[in-house]
């Protein structure tokens, strides 16, 4: 028995591309911004928000595109410190809501491929195959 994670299709490939892409730009983002931290808070909070979009970029690069459905939840982590983010400094808000929002619906983009996963990943009967 073999099971598909179909990653050919168009959908899941603009919306596996947007979250490499926002998690890309959020590591060069927040590195860039280290130097012009007026505080050690500052610098410790752009170093937090580079680290959260390098675990998700490692994901992404991984486990995600191999299908484990674990990495589409743990994406979900990106939306959390995000959102948290708005709610303790409302004023970055607008900075913030468009990289939630994108989330978002890039994750929603992506969840035809891993619900149509039939069976747990790691089956010893099972072929896993890609195309992104």
């Amino acid at each position: 028995m073999s099971v598909e994670l179909h990653t050919q299709s168009t959908v899941y490939k603009i919306g596996w591309w947007l979250l490499v892409l926002i998690a890309g730009l959020g590591i060069v983002g927040y590195l860039a911004f280290v130097p012009l931290a007026a505080t050690a808070m500052e610098v410790a909070a752009f170093f937090a928000l580079a680290g959260i979009n390098i675990y998700a970029l490692s994901v992404l690069l991984t486990a995600y595109r191999h299908g484990e459905s674990w990495a589409w939840w743990v994406i979900w982590v990106q939306v959390a410190v995000y959102g948290i983010t708005i709610l303790y400094a409302p004023d970055l808000g607008p900075w913030y809501a468009g990289p939630v929002i994108a989330i978002a619906i890039a994750q929603l983009l992506t969840r035809p491929a891993f619900r149509s996963l039939k069976q747990p990943l790691g089956s010893p009967d099972q072929t896993i195959t890609e195309d992104v």
